[in-house]
């Protein structure tokens, strides 16, 4: 008899304006993919989201693409990333919909990835993370 384990999977979580932190990104996603976690969820919105993308995709791991709109699907987006998570469906949603799907990908992580250090969405998804306790890495504090 054998048990299968549910692989374990990354949320990636951080504001849109970050720049300058591509060797904290590359150091903590090579640490995550030698311990066997190699599924990372992004948005794909912001600066942070990307340079983590770019670090997954270089270091052999897997980036799942969760838009919050199914009009948000680009072509080159199915060229991109591995795979495609549409957890609302086919409807269309709109922008307003961003947290419902940051929320989605928050319950359907094990670990939260992120760089948040003021108020907006990326914070108030790390507070949701935090409140369903979440392992958090925050390279804010590294």
């Amino acid at each position: 008899m054998f048990v299968l384990h549910k692989r374990q999977t990354v949320a990636i979580i951080g504001h849109r304006d970050i720049f300058g932190i591509e060797n904290k990104i590359y150091t903590e996603i090579e640490k995550l993919i030698k311990m066997g976690i190699t599924d990372f969820y992004s948005g794909g919105m912001g600066n942070f989201d990307k340079m983590c993308e770019v670090a997954v995709k270089d270091l052999g791991g897997k980036i799942i693409f969760v838009p919050y709109n199914i009009k948000q699907i680009k072509k080159k987006d199915k060229l991109w990333y591995d795979a495609i998570i549409c957890p609302f469906g086919a409807k269309a949603y709109y922008k307003f919909d961003i947290p419902n799907r940051n929320k989605w990908i928050v319950n359907n992580c094990d670990i939260c990835l992120c760089y948040v250090y003021k108020d907006g969405g990326a914070k108030r998804t790390l507070d949701y993370a935090i409140k369903q306790n979440k392992k958090i890495i925050n390279l804010y504090f590294y």
